[in-house]
């Protein structure tokens, strides 16, 4: 780093207390693409700046977590998510002595690549891609995974100034190893791997090499747990009293109080009080147990509704649609040309080629995937514009 001496002997005093097994900001190892460091920023305090700034993270707004484009503004989304994850991981990294500049920009960064419309959006872009690579016998492609997506937008997608988010090692391998849908009583880092080395071949196949990293991971189920519970009930899909009496008791004991905050005070607690002075994370098994019935009661009565699960086909059936639309326009030489040579009233394709021309070497090359770069793009997209797209491209509008 190339900090101002004073500010760098601030953050050393600051980060003294940290055990050998914390990530030190000054030991950070740079990044991919090295640039001048500011003087009076850790660089991971200057990722969590780049992250919060950057146009993938302001879409987050707009792209669902669990309810599809939601009317009610009071109902968490993708963006939401990110800001609580961040939270409750600056929580525990402050209470077990770790990093938390680290564990913030990794939690806001981690799902800049997931798709519109959350968990049914990401099953839709799985079906199409494997479809695909299918039918074009593609073996090259690797099957669509957000975290994965992640990555690829930290190393590739470009701002206006043709810049790529281009953030430090650490948070790169935190993103791409984010991944929390299994059930983890115990979680220690891969403190050995090489982290120059991460790639998007470690989405959903390596642990974090830093316990920052971990934290992340165990922060991003922590944070959807309860409020998913919330929103349900908020949606009238679930009441608060068919939360089963032993969930209750042993995650939110407290009839006065708020379930939510409650279900993530139980577990951060729990958490910490069996992580205390430890490289690794540890949950309790009565707490663990809890956690996992949760976890089952959320999929049964809220992600399995009749009334979420009616809508995956449309969704699918949406991103399928505007998959083959552009997708047709890259593999037609006089289609693509049309489009990027003439004036377009077609605001999807408009915003598609500035999307390629964003995208330009070295993102993209004449090598370059064509399902790669669909795929890119339709992912990008929020729940909202996804909508105004197929909108615009495929119904029938009158002409008198």
């Amino acid at each position: 780093m190339n900090l101002d001496p004073a500010y760098e002997r601030k953050i050393v005093a600051l980060e003294a207390h940290f055990p050998k097994y914390a990530k030190r900001s000054t030991a950070s190892l740079g990044r991919k693409n090295p640039i001048s460091e500011d003087p009076f920023r850790t660089p991971f305090e200057r990722d969590i700046h780049r992250v919060l700034h950057s146009l993938p993270f302001r879409r987050l707004k707009h792209k669902t977590q669990v309810f599809f484009s939601p009317k009610d503004d009071h109902i968490c989304t993708r963006m939401e998510h990110s800001l609580h994850v961040s939270s409750i991981s600056a929580t525990i990294c402050k209470r077990l002595d770790l990093n938390a500049t680290l564990a913030e920009a990794i939690a806001l960064a981690h799902d800049l690549g997931h798709t519109p419309f959350g968990h049914a959006g990401e099953t839709a872009m799985q079906k199409i891609q494997d479809e695909y690579n299918k039918k074009a016998k593609n073996t090259e492609l690797l099957p669509f995974v957000h975290e994965a997506q992640s990555l690829r937008v930290i190393d590739c997608f470009r701002n206006k100034l043709h810049e790529p988010l281009n953030l430090t090692y650490e948070v790169r391998d935190g993103v791409v190893c984010h991944w929390g849908e299994p059930n983890e009583r115990f979680l220690k880092p891969q403190y050995k791997k090489d982290l120059k080395s991460v790639d998007i071949t470690a989405a959903r196949n390596q642990r974090p090499a830093t316990i920052e990293g971990c934290v992340v991971r165990m922060a991003d189920t922590i944070s959807y747990l309860g409020r998913d519970f919330e929103d349900a009930c908020m949606a009238e899909l679930i009441r608060q009293e068919d939360l089963p009496l032993d969930l209750r008791s042993t995650l939110a004991p407290d009839a006065n109080k708020n379930i939510n905050s409650q279900i993530i005070g139980t577990l951060i607690n729990d958490l910490v009080n069996n992580s205390k002075e430890q490289d690794y994370l540890k949950f309790s098994d009565n707490i663990f147990s809890a956690m996992k019935t949760m976890k089952k009661f959320n999929n049964q009565k809220i992600y399995r509704h009749p009334e979420l699960v009616g809508q995956e086909r449309r969704i699918y059936l949406i991103l399928k649609e505007l998959f083959d639309y552009f997708l047709d326009i890259l593999e037609d030489s006089n289609k693509f040309s049309k489009i990027m040579n003439e004036p377009q009233t077609n605001y999807p394709c408009a915003v598609f080629i500035d999307f390629l021309n964003d995208m330009k070497y070295p993102s993209y090359t004449s090598y370059t995937d064509k399902v790669q770069i669909v795929t890119d793009f339709i992912v990008g997209m929020t729940d909202n514009f996804a909508l105004a797209c197929f909108e615009d491209l495929f119904q029938v509008k009158s002409i008198i």
